[in-house]
């Protein structure tokens, strides 16, 4: 007895470095698996990550050129269109100033010489001033009230105008013919004046006065607006194509 069991101590004895040796082995084995396990999933990861993140970059940075490009263009189009609609004012009021304010400019009796015009629409030429919201945003966001008040100095010019006729049309023309009143004759304005009551005479006469005025200002007004809509404009896009008032109007005009 007492020799098998000095046997298996011996036994043990030699096989434990033996067991040692394999199980260090097996856990090398092991450890260099787990580590080249977690190394290859750790790169997988970053790669899959970093690839991820590259794609969503370059996918939000295209939305926002694209945004920012659509703005733009947005921005130029309704810009231009303003200008665009600035000018129709401007043709029709010129229109107006050819047709009935020079002719009789520098006249004396020009409250009679004035003809009276058809009512004369103010509604068919609109500014869209939401357009120019843009400006609010720029260094010359006073410029969409100047706007604004540029639309409204047209339509008082349109006003003074169609007042002005109706009054000649409708008070003025009646009075003198029912007092025998011939064109071309020769009157003083004392006789004028006798013929169309203190009143009326003086309501005419401030009445045409106002109208040129009203018109003349407005041509002025409306055009400087419109030069510092271009510059405003062509100050925030250089190289893009922003319409010139000048050459717009010289050729509606020569045409």
């Amino acid at each position: 007895m007492y020799k098998r069991t000095w046997d298996y101590i011996v036994w043990l004895w030699v096989s434990l470095p033996l067991i040692g040796l394999l199980l260090y082995q097996i856990s090398s084995m092991f450890i260099d698996k787990l580590y080249e396990f977690v190394a290859t999933g750790i790169v997988t990861f970053v790669a899959a990550w970093a690839g991820g993140w590259a794609a969503f970059n370059a996918e939000r940075t295209t939305r926002e050129r694209k945004e920012k490009e659509d703005i733009k263009r947005r921005n130029i189009v309704n810009g231009n269109s303003s200008i665009f609609t600035l000018i129709r004012m401007l043709n029709k009021l010129v229109g107006l100033q050819r047709q009935i304010i020079e002719p009789i400019r520098d006249s004396h009796s020009r409250f009679l010489d004035m003809p009276p015009t058809a009512i004369v629409e103010k509604d068919d030429i609109k500014l869209n001033i939401e357009n120019l919201y843009f400006l609010l945003e720029t260094v010359d966001m006073n410029l969409l009230a100047e706007v604004i008040i540029e639309e409204e100095r047209y339509r008082s010019a349109i006003d003074a105008i169609n007042l002005r006729s109706q009054l000649h049309l409708h008070e003025v023309q009646p009075l003198l013919e029912h007092n025998g009143f011939v064109q071309g004759g020769n009157y003083s304005f004392a006789e004028i004046e006798g013929m169309l009551g203190q009143r009326l005479y003086a309501t005419i006469i401030l009445a045409t006065d106002q109208a040129i005025d009203h018109v003349d200002k407005a041509v002025v007004s409306i055009k400087t607006v419109s030069d510092k809509l271009t510059a405003s404009l062509k100050k925030q896009y250089p190289d893009e194509k922003i319409i010139k008032f000048d050459k717009l109007v010289e050729s509606s005009q020569s045409g």
